[in-house]
C-alpha cells in the first residue's frame, strides 16, 4: 500500500514540474539535482503563496517522510494514505497537496496555501 502512495507522490509531484517549467517566479518552483532524477527517492522543492512567502519542503519516499520548512521553522512529518491527493502530518501540523494546491495547518489553522 505504501508503494500506492509513492507512485501519487510521484506523479503528483511531475505533474506540477511539467506545469510550472513555464511560469515566472511566482507559484511553484521546482528545483532537482541530478541524483533527485534518477531515483526518485529524495524530492525537493520549493512553493510560493501569494505574498511570496517561500515554503521549502523534501520528500523522502523511501521511508514516508517529509521535512518542511516555513519561515525558518522546521517541521517533520509522516505520510498518510488518501484516497488522491498527498498528505503528511505530526501531532501539530497537517500538509495536504491536491490538483497542485499546497496546504499548511497548524492545530487545525492554515497557516500556507499556494492557491490561486
Amino acid at each position: 500500500m505504501m508503494t500506492k502512495g509513492l507512485v501519487i507522490l510521484l506523479v503528483v509531484s511531475q505533474l506540477i514540474f511539467s506545469s510550472c517549467q513555464n511560469q515566472s517566479s511566482s507559484g511553484t518552483e521546482l528545483k532537482k539535482d541530478d541524483s533527485t532524477l534518477k531515483n526518485n527517492e529524495i524530492v525537493s522543492s520549493t512553493t510560493t503563496n501569494k505574498d511570496g512567502i517561500f515554503l521549502k519542503y523534501t520528500f523522502n519516499n523511501s521511508d514516508g517522510t517529509c521535512i518542511l520548512e516555513l519561515n525558518g521553522e522546521i517541521i517533520e512529518l509522516k505520510q498518510e494514505r488518501t484516497a488522491s491527493g498527498i498528505k503528511y502530518s505530526n501531532e501539530h501540523f497537517i500538509y495536504t497537496n491536491w490538483h497542485g494546491e499546497t496546504n499548511l495547518f497548524k492545530d487545525g489553522k492554515l497557516i500556507f496555501s499556494d492557491s490561486k
